[in-house]
């Protein structure tokens, strides 16, 4: 089974491995049956072939079968779907087509060389028999059952093939299916002609009232088709606004049948992704959008469970914090205080994001980021830096604004370090945070607390100093002793030219 569609996949390809001896005996099988049924028919109602013994009726008949089943062996060996732009199934509905086609033609041929005497109408009906019903009615069984060989072998057969319509199979299938026994009633009514059973206005008749039912039933078939035609491409039209992220959609789902079901499906699952989304834009209001999504696609789309604990990261963490936030605190209503802080973190967190860094929390009035997490990015330090200017220059036009309408600037302080984290979820199983901790963490906060007059507002460890690159100018600050941390530390700052 994996070699068949493998093969499949690769070639495209309707060969008789790929049909498989099962399938292509039963489709033989069939074939023999007709032939079978035919052979008692004209014993039963051809007076010609009603002469003849059966054995040398299902001899002739055997014969026909027997090149049928050659002739379609033939046919899926040296004319493969690759030749045309049909999908696998639909090509072998089409060679099973041929092969009834051209058994009806051997079979009047050799019927007609092998009985010179019998009249042309005996002939006659030999062929419509095998092309009213095995062309017309057993092809459409053959379709299907081709059809539910490949797919109970999920095996897509319509990858890089003309996509089949299921308007047209229909009236297809309607086609074929009315005009096989119409024809065979038609031809039965002029055969009583001919035998003296009947007179030729009935024959007319049934002609006439054949081709007016032929008529209104292909008729109402395309009606119908369209209809359906138009409901499906609804559905597919839903189906493709939501791959594309839109989900202000719905499907009709007013049909009382299993494509209304199927619209109903689709509105709920709709609803469903429309939730996802507002819960994962919601999620990243909260967190990283980077962790957010990562979170979403292990606990929902791959339905692991959520595991504390993180992966060890060389990261570069920068810690923010205003400067006189206690006393300014003391002296504003809350949410005079809210408003502020959300107006400072909202410029504050687009210069960490405008150089790829990631805000771990808020705390209080300072800021924790990290750079290098969502990105391979070897230059995680300097993009720190960077990030650490440009708040320093929104900062600035920040207090212009302020100044302007009356209130007091703010201050900042910045501090850098980059070193070994653990990034991970942090918690209990009730309550879960996404952060990084480690010694880093806490270096940079110490240095974040030095940027103090008269040192200057942005400072940074020596291991940060040493991955910028020359465009930048550093200073040392001085050897300091940093609280909770053993030795003194040598803090780096820019010159003023990069401020």
């Amino acid at each position: 089974m994996q070699n068949t569609v493998r093969h499949i996949h690769e070639t495209k390809m309707l060969t008789l491995r790929d049909v498989g001896l099962a399938l292509r005996v039963r489709l033989h099988l069939l074939a023999g049956l007709a032939a079978l049924f035919l052979s008692f028919y004209g014993k039963v109602v051809c007076p010609f072939i009603d002469t003849l013994t059966w054995s040398r009726v299902l001899s002739g008949l055997a014969l026909v079968w027997i090149f049928q089943v050659l002739f379609r062996e033939t046919l899926y060996h040296w004319f493969p779907a690759s030749r045309s732009n049909r999908n696998i199934t639909r090509h072998g509905f089409i060679l099973s087509i041929w092969s009834w086609l051209a058994a009806g033609v051997v079979a009047s041929l050799l019927h007609g060389m092998l009985y010179e005497g019998f009249h042309w109408s005996s002939h006659l009906k030999l062929l419509s028999g095998y092309w009213g019903l095995g062309a017309g009615l057993l092809s459409q069984l053959e379709y299907v059952m081709l059809e539910h060989h490949f797919r109970r072998c999920k095996i897509d057969t319509s990858e890089g093939q003309a996509m089949e319509r299921i308007t047209a199979r229909l009236m297809e299938s309607s086609a074929l299916i009315m005009l096989a026994p119409v024809m065979m009633v038609v031809l039965m009514s002029f055969r009583f002609v001919y035998e003296g059973y009947s007179d030729r206005g009935t024959a007319l008749e049934v002609l006439f009232l054949s081709v007016i039912f032929v008529v209104t039933g292909l008729f109402v078939s395309w009606r119908y088709g369209q209809r359906l035609k138009q409901d499906c491409d609804q559905l597919l039209n839903v189906v493709q606004e939501v791959s594309e992220g839109r989900y202000l959609i719905q499907a009709d789902s007013s049909r009382s049948d299993e494509l209304g079901r199927v619209a109903s499906g689709i509105n709920a699952m709709v609803r469903g992704l429309a939730l996802r989304e507002r819960i994962r834009e919601a999620f990243g209001r909260f967190v990283n959008p980077e962790v957010a999504e990562a979170f979403i696609h292990d606990f929902s789309d791959q339905g692991d469970p959520v595991r504390m604990g993180g992966q060890r990261r060389e990261l570069t963490v920068l810690m923010a914090d205003i400067r006189g936030f206690t006393p300014l605190s003391e002296e504003m209503e809350p949410e005079a205080l809210t408003t502020l802080l959300n107006a400072y973190f909202s410029e504050m967190v687009a210069a960490v994001q405008a150089h790829g860094g990631m805000v771990d929390k808020f705390i209080g009035d300072a800021i924790m980021a990290v750079f290098g997490l969502q990105n391979a990015d070897d230059n995680h330090a300097e993009h720190a830096v960077e990030a650490a200017l440009e708040m320093r220059q929104r900062l600035g036009s920040f207090n212009e604004i302020r100044k302007k309408q009356g209130m007091p600037p703010l201050e900042n302080g910045i501090g850098i370090h980059v070193g070994d984290v653990l990034a991970g979820y942090i918690g209990s199983s009730d309550r879960l945070e996404f952060t990084v901790i480690g010694h880093t963490v806490n270096l940079a906060a110490r240095i974040e607390s030095q940027t103090k007059p008269p040192h200057p507002p942005i400072l940074f460890s020596d291991a940060v100093a040493n991955r910028l690159s020359d465009r930048y100018r550093t200073h040392i600050v001085g050897e300091i002793d940093l609280k909770g941390i053993s030795g003194e530390t040598i803090l780096y700052s820019l010159h003023r030219d990069h401020e």
